[in-house]
């Protein structure tokens, strides 16, 4: 079940586009709220004295942290659920993770961009840094358009254990909020049809002893295409970021990126076999 909700802010009305969906599932399970905003060192052009600085960084922070207050007292005020606030230093991604790991988190709700607006799922970003190098699911919610309820899941498989990571974070949200889950899996070939149609029973046999309501649909196409189509405006998908290895690997870059960046709905993304993960060699946490 989940109890702890981490949601990293950074003062912008984009990032603030996750509340909504952390108060939904928080006002369901009574999950606590751990509303974060990082600071990181001004950067400064040209020479300015150590005092100048120091004024600077303490300007700042001070902002950052009565932004947090503000926006915990807010958030406290339309919930029963426990809501906390903490103003971190340091390098996101890395103040990100050690936090997350510290109050061991069991899920990460955040806009796929913040302030610097942009307008896709920016590989290299926080939010990448956190699904790739992070323990906990992160759910990524879209600067635009109304909440999605999350009732309904749109749940891809590809009959890959990784890709069936997924399925137990469905477990944790099954009527919390999740009601009703659609299974999907692409062919390339006919003959693939009644193995799949097979497998996929034996799936949602399995969801509907967590008491959801369960459709499987086995269909051919490009993959992220099928996903972003059935998913549509109003279901949230819950997909692994690693699959069957090869050609119809999911990866980041692959099919979980593309349907991150081109769908129009929340994407909750599960690392699959997640473990605590080092940076490769030669490569820092900060985009």
């Amino acid at each position: 079940m989940l109890s702890k909700i981490m949601i990293p802010v950074d003062g912008s009305a984009l990032a603030e586009r996750a509340l909504p969906y952390a108060e939904q599932i928080a006002g369901i399970t009574g999950a606590a709220l751990y509303l974060v905003r990082v600071v990181e060192p001004p950067v400064i052009r040209g020479f300015v004295s150590g005092a100048v600085y120091e004024d600077l960084l303490t300007t700042t922070v001070d902002e950052a942290s009565r932004y947090v207050e503000h926006t915990r007292v807010a958030v406290a005020a339309r919930l029963r659920s426990r809501v906390e606030g903490e103003q971190l230093f340091g390098k996101p991604i890395e103040a990100l993770l050690a936090y997350e790991s510290d109050k061991d988190i069991d899920l990460v709700v955040m806009c796929s961009h913040g302030r610097s607006a942009l307008a896709r799922f920016a590989l290299g970003s926080v939010a990448y840094g956190l699904v790739r190098y992070g323990m906990a699911p992160v759910l990524l919610v879209r600067g635009f358009g109304p909440v999605c309820p999350l009732q309904q899941v749109v749940l891809p498989l590809d009959g890959s254990v990784s890709a069936e990571a997924a399925l137990q974070v469905v477990q944790q949200l099954a009527g919390t909020p999740v009601e009703k889950v659609t299974l999907v899996e692409t062919i390339t070939d006919p003959y693939q049809r009644p193995a799949t149609e097979e497998y996929l029973a034996e799936k949602a046999q399995l969801v509907r002893k967590w008491g959801l309501g369960c459709q499987s649909y086995v269909m051919h196409g490009d993959p992220a295409d099928t996903i972003i189509g059935v998913a549509g405006t109003d279901k949230l998908v819950v997909m692994a970021t690693h699959g069957r290895t090869g050609l119809a690997r999911w990866a980041l870059g692959s099919v979980a990126d593309r349907v991150t960046r081109h769908g129009t709905g929340p994407v909750l993304l599960v690392r699959a076999g997640a473990s605590a993960m080092e940076p490769p060699a030669g490569r820092t946490w900060q985009a």
